[in-house]
């Protein structure tokens, strides 16, 4: 029976083999949905790397020299668990993060973290539909550079139907202002 995840070595190769000459990978097919922000003239897929092993610590590795850690007393809203902070200088109408105030990664959560993340993710993704104008509320795994537990969601706004939406920092100018009061998300 063959194991379920390919290496880093086979998955590149993988990827290799459907890459052009200058080894770009095709544009993915959610660049085609009409709800995609960008127009796909001109858009390219920056060229494959070779598999890094190991791969270079993240942030707060073993938990020393953890950003989240640093700064666990700080955000909108906070209790013994959590604590939820908002990005400010994006182009949406709100980016929240939900980081745990103690050092644990996703994979680490103790189960009743677990099940509390669940829930506040549901709490926090219904006080963000109820503000004026935000149609949803995405929420993501945000990136990997960090070995502690963050994640956060952006929002769509609508306008005629709701705004193409990409990703967090894709959508409107950063100069637009917006407003919101943290005490809603508790």
């Amino acid at each position: 029976m063959r194991r379920m995840a390919l290496t880093p070595e086979e998955f590149y190769d993988h990827a290799i083999a459907a890459a052009d000459a200058e080894q770009r990978l095709p544009l993915a097919k959610m660049t085609y949905w009409d709800i995609f922000p960008f127009d796909e003239d001109g858009l390219k897929v920056a060229p494959l790397q070779p598999p890094e092993v190991p791969e270079k610590p993240r942030n707060g590795e073993g938990g020393v020299g953890c950003f989240s850690c640093e700064r666990s007393d700080q955000g909108i809203w906070l209790n013994d668990d959590w604590r939820l902070t908002r990005i400010e200088g994006v182009g949406v109408p709100l980016v929240l993060m939900l980081h745990t105030r103690r050092h644990f990664d996703l994979a680490d959560l103790p189960d009743e973290l677990a099940g509390q993340l669940g829930r506040l993710t549901v709490r926090i993704a219904r006080a963000v539909e109820d503000i004026p104008h935000i149609a949803r509320c995405h929420v993501y795994r945000i990136g990997d550079g960090g070995a502690h537990m963050h994640g956060g969601g952006g929002t769509s706004c609508v306008v005629r139907r709701p705004t193409r939406h990409g990703g967090p920092d894709m959508i409107a100018p950063t100069c637009i202002q917006w407003h919101s009061e943290g005490r809603r998300f508790v």
